[in-house]
C-alpha cells in the first residue's frame, strides 16, 4: 500500500465513520441560509477540455526545505486575468492530495487552488513542530512563491484547512496581512485548553496522535519533551508556553485589527479539538465570522466531501469563498453567525445562549446519603453535610468507548446509555431532577458549580449531564472533567464547564448529574484510590446552569 493511501486509511480511522469512507452524512436543512451548488457545469478535467491544469511541485521554502504540492490553474481561455486563490494545508498525518476532489471543483470555478504538505509530512522535508516559527515562515514563502509564478490574485487568497490544516490557517492569516480570509475545520483556536484542559491530559488523542504522527511523519523531539512534561507534571509552564504560541486565540487581536473573515467548524462530539476550545476565539472576533457546529467526531464533517460524496460543509465552505474573494453576494453578511445542528434541522444564533437564559425548575435531589458529622467548626458555619466517594475507581458513569461510542452518537446517532440506578454510588455522587414541566432546548455549555473539600492526594472529577426518561434510563447529552495535579489544604468550588451541545429536552424527562472521578478519554492523575468528599452549602450542591433558549 502506498504511503498515500495509509494515509488516507489513517484519515478515515480518525473519523472513525462509515461516512468519511464511502456513505454521505445526512444533508441539513436551513431556513435562514441556502447553500449554493457549485455554479459551472463543465467538461470533466481529466478531457482533453479541462478549463484547468494541475502540476505536482516541490516549493523550496525559506531554508531551502522543499514542500511538495499540487497546483491546480485555471487556464486562461476559460479564465482570464488573475485568479482568486486559496491555499489548503494538509491535515495530520495527510499531504498535498488531501483535498484533490474540493481543489479540481474550486479551480473548475475559476480559482487557483495550491494545496501543499506541511514540513515533516508526506513528501515535504523537514519536521513536524506543529505550527511552529518554520511552518508560518513556509505560510509566507508560498505567497510569495504564487505572487511570482501564478496568475494569483493577491487580494483576494485565502487559507483553509481541516484538523491541523485548520489551525494553521488561522494562525497564517493572523501573520500575513496578504491573506483575506480563512477556513478551519475541525481545527483549533486554544491548543492549552484542547491539550491540558483543567489541568487534565487527553490521553486517548494524545497517543493517537503521536502514534500516528511517529508512522506516518517526521516529528521534532521536541514534541515528545513537551508530552513527557505534561504527563509527569513538571515545567507546566514551558508547555502552555509552548501551546500558547501555536494558539489563535493568541494572536485574535491581528485578526481583528484587519476584519479578516473567519470562518470557523467544530463538531460536538469531537474530543480533540472540542467547539468549547474554540467558542472564545470566536466571540472575541470583530470581523465577519461563521462558527458551523455539527454532530460528528473529529474531522467526520468534511471527510465525505474529501472523498467526492455530498457534503453540507465543503458547500458552506464554497459560498463562504465566493462571498469573500470573487464578491459574489451569497447573503453570508447578513445570515446569523452562529450556527447550531439540531433534530429541528440547522438554527442559526447572533450569540451563544446565556445560561438560565429561560428559568425553569430542576431542583436536584442526591442519590447519595449525605453525611452531617465530622466537619470542622468553619465548615459546619456554611455546610449542612458532605457526601464522600472513593475516588479513581470507576462508577459505571462514562463518555463510552473511546471514538467508538463518539462516532456511534455523532454519525449513526447511537448515543450512549446508562441505567441510572446502575451507577455506583460508593464512587459517583449522583443528582436527579424534577420532571421538567415543558419541552426544553439546550444551545451552548451546560455548568456545574460545586464544592469540594480539602484533599491531600491529586484528583480527578468527571460529571455527566443525562436526559433521563420514564423508565430511568439516562441519555447523556453531555460531560466535563477537571483535575487537580495536587492536593489542597482548604475547601475550594469549582466550576466545571461541559461540553458545547444541541439538545432538546421532552416535557416528564428529568435530568441527571453523575460526579465520578474517571473515565478512559483522559490521563487518572492518581494511581491509588483516595477518598473525596462534596460539600453541600445554602441548599443544594452542585449547582446546574443550562443553556436554554428564552
Amino acid at each position: 500500500m502506498t504511503g498515500k493511501w495509509t494515509r488516507m486509511v489513517f484519515f478515515c480511522l480518525f473519523s472513525t465513520t462509515v461516512s468519511s469512507c464511502g456513505a454521505p452524512l445526512p444533508l441539513v436543512s436551513s431556513s435562514l441560509a441556502d447553500p449554493s451548488t457549485h455554479e459551472d457545469d463543465a467538461p470533466d478535467e481529466t478531457s482533453f477540455f479541462a478549463r484547468y491544469s494541475i502540476d505536482s511541485l516541490r516549493i523550496a521554502s525559506f531554508d531551502g526545505a522543499r514542500l511538495a504540492a499540487k497546483l491546480y490553474a485555471p487556464k486562461t481561455q476559460y479564465f482570464p486575468g488573475p485568479r482568486p486563490t486559496i491555499i489548503f494545508a494538509n491535515s495530520w498525518i495527510l499531504d498535498e492530495n488531501e483535498y484533490d476532489l474540493q481543489a479540481r471543483a474550486f479551480a473548475n470555478k475559476g480559482y487557483l487552488v495550491l494545496s501543499y504538505a506541511t514540513r515533516g509530512f508526506g513528501r515535504s522535508e523537514g519536521v513536524v513542530t506543529v505550527a511552529g516559527p518554520n511552518d508560518l515562515k513556509d505560510v509566507s514563502h508560498l505567497i510569495d512563491w504564487l505572487q511570482d509564478n501564478t496568475d494569483t490574485d493577491v487580494q483576494n487568497l485565502a487559507m483553509a484547512g481541516v484538523s491541523y490544516g485548520g489551525g494553521l490557517a488561522l494562525l497564517g492569516a493572523a501573520q500575513d496581512g496578504r491573506i483575506k480570509t480563512a477556513v478551519a475545520i475541525s481545527g483549533w483556536a486554544d491548543l492549552e485548553q484542547a491539550l491540558y484542559g483543567q489541568e487534565t491530559v487527553r490521553e486517548v488523542w494524545l497517543n493517537l496522535l503521536l502514534g500516528s504522527g511517529s508512522i506516518l511523519g517526521r516529528l521534532d523531539l521536541s514534541i515528545f519533551e513537551q508530552v513527557r512534561r505534561l504527563r509527569t507534571n513538571t515545567d507546566i509552564e514551558q508547555v502552555l508556553a509552548w501551546a500558547r504560541a501555536r494558539s489563535p486565540l493568541a494572536v485574535v487581536d491581528q485578526l481583528n485589527a484587519r476584519q479578516v473573515p473567519i470562518f470557523v467548524a467544530n463538531s460536538y462530539q469531537d474530543n480533540l479539538f472540542p467547539p468549547a476550545q474554540m467558542r472564545p476565539f470566536f466571540e472575541q472576533l470583530s470581523g465577519p465570522k461563521m462558527f458551523y457546529m455539527d454532530r460528528g467526531i473529529h474531522a467526520s464533517s468534511a471527510a465525505p466531501g474529501l472523498f467526492g460524496l455530498p457534503s453540507v460543509i465543503w458547500s458552506e465552505v464554497h459560498r463562504w469563498m465566493d462571498q469573500w474573494l470573487r464578491d459574489i453576494d451569497k447573503g453570508i453578511p447578513a445570515q446569523p453567525p452562529l450556527s447550531f445542528q439540531t433534530e429541528r434541522g440547522r438554527e442559526f444564533y447572533q450569540e451563544f445562549p446565556a445560561l438560565t437564559g429561560k428559568k425553569v425548575d430542576l431542583s436536584l435531589s442526591p442519590l447519595n446519603q449525605v453525611i452531617v458529622t465530622g466537619m470542622n467548626a468553619d465548615q459546619a458555619k456554611e455546610a449542612q453535610g458532605q457526601i464522600r466517594i472513593v475516588g479513581g475507581a470507576d462508577s459505571g458513569a462514562t463518555s463510552g468507548i473511546p471514538l467508538v461510542s463518539e462516532a456511534a452518537t455523532g454519525v449513526f446517532d447511537v448515543p450512549v446509555r446508562k441505567k441510572i440506578s446502575r451507577i455506583d454510588l460508593e464512587r459517583a455522587a449522583v443528582y436527579v431532577s424534577s420532571r421538567l414541566e415543558d419541552d426544553a432546548r439546550l444551545r451552548g455549555s451546560p455548568r456545574i458549580q460545586l464544592q469540594l473539600a480539602a484533599h491531600k492526594t491529586p484528583l480527578q472529577l468527571v460529571a455527566y449531564l443525562y436526559d433521563v426518561d420514564r423508565w430511568g434510563s439516562g441519555t447523556l447529552i453531555s460531560h466535563g472533567v477537571y483535575s487537580r495535579r495536587t492536593g489542597q489544604e482548604a475547601a475550594s468550588r469549582v466550576n466545571l464547564d461541559l461540553g458545547v451541545i444541541a439538545y432538546d429536552l421532552k416535557a416528564g424527562h428529568r435530568l441527571a448529574l453523575a460526579i465520578d472521578t474517571r473515565d478512559p478519554l483522559y490521563e487518572n492523575p492518581s494511581r491509588e484510590p483516595y477518598s473525596l468528599s462534596l460539600i453541600h452549602a445554602d441548599g443544594v450542591v452542585p449547582e446546574l446552569d443550562l443553556p436554554l433558549l428564552p
